[in-house]
């Protein structure tokens, strides 16, 4: 239960602008397509192959999530759903943890930042499996500061078939309940070893599959710079720096270049606190994912931040590090209402914005809106055949080249007009009979036009 009034104003805001997010219902999105078009044609068994798009999801949120396509029929308001749910029980399980670690007054400061970060709260509201990773890693966290190491393993186990990160933060919580419970070290070299093993067997089968299938998302810009540069070790200091100072650290607000700086002095500060009063224990619990988030990353296994969803995991450590230093920062008595008034006026704002605009981008609100014409205007006997930029008549088409535009666009006719465009014919206007449609894919950002 949720005693203090500011704690109660913030979480309650904070709930509603996921809720007014989620029942505003926005119409989908790239990433969000990639995925959900790989559920039209796919059971249960056949997600374990590689996806399309060169999609990677944790088994279980897949298994998950194809259950609600098939509930919904597609819709994504149910395909959300467990996203949603996700979110909300991350906000209340923060606010515990953070009141476990820090004084009250430094938790409110970590909570007001957590509440009003715009990432935690879109990723609760999209058809990604990011809100689960948040999820996993509190619940760890948590079982960490009961010294409960069965939950914890129970947890971690089912974790890793809905988070793909949820390892690091096992590995971490795990070592620290061997160094504290002495009584118990048999038991968790055994519940270790059988973690692992999963973890690999996990990876055999089911990830590197995916990931081998999909060789091109190493080369993808974002994810060449989340590795660290081996071979100039030298930068690598300077490249960590880079990596915190930018999306990782983008509580409540940052961006790339450096634009998290003050968030990561933040946490600079918080960490020496924590040390100082003799809770390296805590240091550990929050931030002993690192150094398998680091190994992984030099195997280019798993990207070390470069954007906010791969790292999310790390929310509860970045934020909580961040409310303990502001606290050190803002020592005024009026500081704290004043700094979480602050952030309630970004929640309102977030809010207002999202009634205004329902729609990540301009973009998918238009093709929802093609697609609705294709819907009203086409027959079920009429041939509907698409047309692609810059493709050669007569050569093979590769749709993924086309990127999640594409995809968005294929999803929505898959959904509301009941087959997809036929991609792979030659649709030339003038090679066209009467009872023939064409639609014109442009770009990501362009409008798709019927003729």
């Amino acid at each position: 239960m949720v005693k203090n009034r500011w704690a109660f104003a913030l979480i309650g805001l904070c709930l509603v602008w996921r809720l007014t997010r989620l029942l505003l219902d926005f119409p989908v999105w790239q990433d969000e397509a990639m995925v959900a078009i790989n559920f039209f044609d796919s059971g249960y068994g056949d997600l374990f192959s590689p996806l399309e798009y060169g999609q990677i999801g944790p088994l279980g949120w897949l298994w998950l999530e194809k259950l609600m396509f098939d509930i919904g029929d597609g819709s994504l308001l149910v395909m959300r759903a467990p996203s949603f749910l996700a979110g909300a029980a991350s906000v209340f399980l923060f606010w515990s943890i953070a009141q476990r670690i820090v004084e009250q007054r430094a938790a409110l400061f970590a909570l007001a930042i957590f509440c009003a970060s715009y990432y935690p709260m879109r990723y609760s509201i999209e058809l990604k499996p990011y809100a689960f990773d948040l999820l996993i890693a509190l619940l760890i966290i948590e079982c960490a500061l009961s010294k409960s190491p069965r939950r914890l393993f129970l947890i971690a186990g089912i974790g890793v078939f809905f988070s793909l990160p949820s390892m690091f933060m096992a590995a971490a919580c795990g070592l620290y309940l061997f160094q504290q419970l002495a009584s118990e070290r048999k038991w968790l070299l055994v519940a270790g070893a059988l973690l692992i093993a999963e973890y690999a067997w996990m990876t055999h089968s089911f990830t590197s599959v995916h990931a081998d299938a999909a060789p091109w998302l190493r080369e993808m810009d974002m994810w060449v710079t989340a590795f660290p540069p081996l071979s100039e070790w030298w930068t690598i200091p300077l490249w960590l720096i880079d990596r915190h100072a930018g999306y990782m650290s983008a509580y409540p607000t940052g961006g790339s270049d450096y634009g998290s700086t003050a968030t990561l002095l933040l946490q600079i500060i918080g960490a020496v606190v924590l040390w100082r009063k003799s809770q390296k224990q805590y240091l550990w619990m929050l931030w002993g994912s690192l150094p398998f988030l680091f190994i992984a990353s030099s195997l280019q296994a798993y990207p070390y931040g470069g954007s906010v969803r791969v790292a999310i995991f790390l929310a509860p450590a970045i934020c909580i590090c961040s409310g303990l230093g502001l606290s050190q920062v803002m020592r005024h008595k009026k500081s704290l209402p004043i700094f979480a008034s602050l952030m309630m006026l970004m929640m309102v704002g977030g809010i207002y914005k999202d009634v205004a605009e329902p729609y990540k981008s301009k973009s998918d609100l238009v093709v929802e809106q093609v697609v609705s014409h294709v819907v009203s205007t086409v027959g079920n006997d009429v041939v509907l055949l698409g047309h692609l930029p810059d493709r050669v008549p007569g050569e093979s088409v590769e749709l993924r080249t086309y990127g999640g535009g594409l995809a968005r666009l294929r999803y929505l006719l898959r959904r509301d007009f009941g087959r997809d465009a036929d991609w792979t014919s030659d649709s030339s206007l003038e090679a066209l009979s009467a009872e023939a449609a064409v639609i014109y894919y442009k770009g990501h950002d362009e409008a798709p036009t019927l003729r």
